[in-house]
């Protein structure tokens, strides 16, 4: 028997139909992983975190006071202890230290459930302790940008913590602590350092969206933990006791990890809508370049045959219609 050139061809045509599409498929699935892997890179893999087990028999907090050196407030460590141990909490009272950036290096792994800052905070939303600043201490911390010279009212440096420091730097996790942090602007703008805290395990950081005077921070603070020790959650305790500040107009504020976590979704997603966009511009239009010239030619072919079939029907009609006389 004798194959026709087009049979031939018909069939050769449809045994690389399976396998445009098995390209079309794989090239889809490589995208979609592409995706995926580019997102989860982009975003550190911010959207999940391991904190530290709660292992406490007693909910624990410290105050870490590195004003205390030039900005000494005994009436604050009085009040913000009593009211601290009325709500049950086991007191630990830290104040400045030459050794503060160790201290906080290791203060996740603590197990503290409160953790009260009260510091001066630099630009770029920094945490300025009450360690002096070298050039020659924390050579690699501060190439990496973790630690950064710092100083407040035309006095000496000292060093700053970086939201890359409590990220990179710290130890451990924090077993879903509280944060609050008393210096000025800690949550304005991109609330870079509030992320850094939550990103580490903590559940709540609570600071001021623009200066504050210390006299203010103090009082407010020491509200705050009234509230919280009478019941009221993290959210309405803010809200009570954060009246605004009449010098600078600062306002008390929280970030919680769910409102995070939330936002950031919202960003992947939408980094997710451009990248399948361009995923599909960058696979469907080079598939396209080399499958239309097949689809126009499987067309043709089609075309071609209903012709014939056409041609056929007419002259088998013509030949079984009887002739006149």
């Amino acid at each position: 028997m004798n194959s026709s050139p087009r049979g031939f061809q018909s069939r050769q045509a449809r045994s690389k139909r399976p396998r445009w599409r098995t390209n079309l498929f794989l090239s889809t699935v490589i995208a979609i992983i592409l995706i995926v892997g580019m997102t989860a890179w982009s975003t550190n893999n911010y959207l999940w975190r391991l904190p530290a087990l709660h292992s406490n028999s007693h909910p624990r907090a410290l105050v870490m006071d590195q004003l205390s050196l030039n900005y000494p407030d005994p009436s604050f460590t009085m009040n913000i202890t009593n009211e601290l141990r009325v709500a049950g909490y086991a007191v630990d009272y830290t104040g400045p230290s030459p050794n503060d950036v160790d201290s906080f290096r290791q203060l996740p792994r603590q197990g503290y459930d409160l953790i009260i800052i009260r510091a001066h905070t630099g630009s770029s939303q920094s945490i300025i302790t009450a360690e002096p600043y070298s050039q020659s201490k924390y050579v690699t911390d501060q190439l990496a940008g973790a630690l950064v010279p710092a100083q407040v009212d035309d006095g000496p440096l000292y060093f700053a913590l970086t939201p890359k420091f409590v990220r990179q730097d710290m130890v451990g996790s924090f077993s879903e602590s509280t944060i609050i942090v008393m210096g000025c602007a800690a949550l304005q703008g991109t609330r870079d350092v509030a992320s850094a805290f939550l990103d580490k395990g903590a559940n709540f950081f609570v600071g001021w969206d623009s200066s504050v005077s210390i006299t203010h921070t103090d009082t407010s603070t020491v509200a705050l933990i009234h509230l919280l020790s009478i019941g009221r959650s993290v959210p309405e305790a803010t809200r009570e006791a954060g009246s605004t500040d009449p010098v600078y107009g600062a306002k008390l504020q929280y970030l919680d990890w769910n409102t995070l976590i939330q936002n950031r979704a919202s960003d992947v997603i939408s980094r997710l809508v451009v990248w399948a966009a361009l995923a599909t511009i960058l696979v469907v239009g080079p598939m396209a370049v080399f499958v239309a010239p097949r689809v126009i030619a499987s067309l043709d072919r089609i075309r071609e045959r209903v012709t014939i079939r056409e041609k056929k029907s007419t002259a088998t009609g013509e030949n079984q219609t009887p002739g006149h006389q």
